[in-house]
This record gives C-alpha cells, structure tokens and sequence, in this order.
C-alpha cells in the first residue's frame, strides 16, 4: 500500500490536475459482464492466496493448520461465532487488507460504477470472499477487517482509479516511463492487469471498451466559474 500511495504522489505531483473536476460519481454505461469477470479471478485468487497463507508460519497467521481435516464442521462454527478481533499480524491487517480493498473497488469503479457501488462491492466482496468464506475455514470472522478492508480499501482505490486513469490517458506512462507505467498499473490493479495480461475478456466474450461523456460544472484556477464536457474512452 505505501508503494501505491508512494505512485499516486509521484503522479500527482508531476500532473496539473485540477482537483476540482475530479469525480466521485460516474455517468457512464456500467459494465456488469466485466465486474463478473473479475470477480470470477478474484475467487481464483483468493483461493490461491488462501493456499500461500496456509504455508506461512502459524505465528504470522494464527491459523491452525490442524483444522485443514474439519474444513465443513469448523466453518459452520466459525461463521455461526460472534465476530472477534484477530491477532493478525500487523502488516496483515493495515497493509494487504487494505491494499486488497482497493483491488476490489478497483473492479467495478473501471466498470463505470460510481464511487458508492464500488465502496459497497468492496464490502461485500471482502465480507462474502473472505472473511465469511476462505479465511472462515481457519479462523473466526474478525470485525476489524470487515471495517478495515473495505473503508481504507475504498478510500485508497479511489486514489488509484484517478491515478491509473491519467496513467491511461498519457499513454501508459509515468515519469516519462512506458515501464514504469505499465508497472505501476499493476500494481495498483493487478486483477485488472492479469485479464489483460491473458486476454481473458477476449475468451469470455466480455466487451470491456466504454465510452461516455459527463458535462459537469469547474472552476478554473483564476476562480471563473465554467462547465466542462468530457468524452472519456475508458481501457
């Protein structure tokens, strides 16, 4: 996550952005096939990522690994538990929960969701994915990472969608970088980047161009007052 936000300040800094057009909502045509093609890797993911946690030292986790023989009986326990608050690691639970929220908003706010639909898949997809599903096979369901994952998630993948938007309209570049571009694009989407990088919208017949236009209300630097039409040609 620092690496990220270490990227949005470079570019910020670097850009003449005018903040005040920035959006939080979208006008544009939503894309539900894609979301649902992401969200397909992102189970993928999960289960894998599931995997490597279940390799770490249970002194990083604090899962038991002697439960991997009662996977059925100690999920219904877990989920049918109050929620509690896990003794995770702390790069765990303020740095790759994050991070992941942001890859989750990430997916339906590329889709052209707005910022609340985003927040909430975030939500849901932490909650449903993880908390109450892989990660309840080792472990009660934590309250923390439920507020955590999709509230600084959502915040942080906002950030990364306008970052990766002026990356997109700048020809893939950062600093002047095609590969420092594309990196960066990955690292702030890696789900996004895997479809890409496989050609999965292609396989799956997913359509994932959207072009749209928002007329929406500015205010120059000098103070004037304007309005603004943009036509926005997205992936």
């Amino acid at each position: 996550m620092f690496v990220s936000l270490l990227l949005v300040a470079t570019l910020y800094a670097q850009s003449s952005i005018d903040y005040s057009k920035l959006q939080l909502h979208s006008d544009s045509q939503q894309n539900a096939s894609y979301v649902a093609l992401s969200s397909g890797v992102l189970l993928v993911g999960s289960m894998g990522g599931a995997i490597v946690l279940y390799l770490m030292p249970e002194s990083v986790t604090n899962w038991n690994k002697e439960d991997i023989h009662y996977l059925g009986r100690n999920w219904t326990d877990r989920i049918s538990n109050a929620l509690v608050a896990d003794r995770d690691d702390w790069f765990l639970n303020w740095i790759t929960h994050p991070y992941w929220g942001s890859v989750y908003y990430m997916q339906p706010r590329k889709a052209g969701y707005g910022w609340f639909e985003s927040a909430l898949f975030s939500f849901a997809t932490s909650a449903l994915f993880w908390e109450f599903g892989i990660e309840a096979f080792a472990e009660v369901p934590s309250w923390q990472d439920l507020i955590v994952t999709p509230a600084f998630g959502a915040m942080l993948g906002e950030m990364l969608y306008q970052a990766s938007m002026h990356i997109y309209a700048n020809d893939r570049t950062l600093l002047n970088s095609r590969f420092l571009g594309n990196f960066a694009l990955v690292l702030m989407d890696p789900v996004g980047s895997f479809i890409e990088l496989m050609r999965l919208d292609e396989h799956f017949g997913v359509d994932k161009n959207v072009f749209y236009t928002r007329l929406s209300p500015v205010r120059s630097r000098q103070g004037s007052n304007g309005m603004m039409l943009s036509l926005h040609y997205a992936f």
